[in-house]
């Protein structure tokens, strides 16, 4: 037996029986809660949510759209790597305050760095003001999460490229250059099943 239905009797709905109704932007079923479920069960279910239509400029380039769901089908247990998903990118969109290099940086640091990057195949940093202050992401990269303060991705380049290889190393994946700040002995052997970097 299902939880949601589209109609469900008077006598079933809320406050007297089981069921509440869904908000519209999920859909406007009924839906059993009882101890066993969220007083919204709508939200843990893996469906797609509300979509946000009016990002802050810059934000979807650096965080990506919404996750959706279908996107986690397959995995080991999808609806709880979407609900995770979609709670990091509405918190990185509650706490986004703007987009950009930030004011203490020289436009010639910025386009420096960015070169190097792009030679080490992270691609383009892109800079935000959040939770944490000023912050660099790759959203052009294998790990489009990959973050780190802007000073260190602008003073310490070559510490965050060996920052991010020691991230592909921890997935499975080989970078193409190997960076000679990561020590030699973490590379993967000839014998281990790897993954080329895009």
């Amino acid at each position: 037996m299902s939880p949601h239905f589209d109609q469900v009797p008077d006598y079933w709905k809320a406050p007297i029986g089981p069921y509440r109704q869904a908000p519209a932007e999920y859909g406007g079923g009924w839906w059993l809660v009882n101890p066993f479920t969220s007083a919204e069960p709508w939200v843990s279910a893996l469906r797609e949510g509300p979509q946000h239509e009016d990002l802050p400029p810059g934000f979807e380039e650096i965080f990506g759209p919404r996750p959706q769901a279908g996107a986690f089908l397959g995995s080991a247990n999808p609806s709880l790597l979407y609900r995770t998903a979609v709670v990091q990118w509405e918190q990185d969109l509650r706490y986004f305050r703007q987009s950009g290099a930030p004011e203490w940086a020289d436009a010639g640091l910025v386009e420096t760095a960015a070169n190097v990057f792009r030679s080490w195949e992270m691609g383009t940093p892109r800079f935000y003001e959040g939770r944490y202050g000023w912050m660099a992401r790759f959203p052009e990269s294998v790990v489009p999460d990959f973050e780190i303060g802007a000073w260190a991705a602008l003073f310490s380049t070559h510490l965050v490229i060996a920052q991010f290889q020691l991230e592909l190393i921890e997935r499975n994946v080989t970078p193409k250059q190997q960076h000679p700040f990561v020590p030699p002995q973490l590379w993967p052997s000839g014998d281990q099943e790897v993954k080329e970097g895009q």
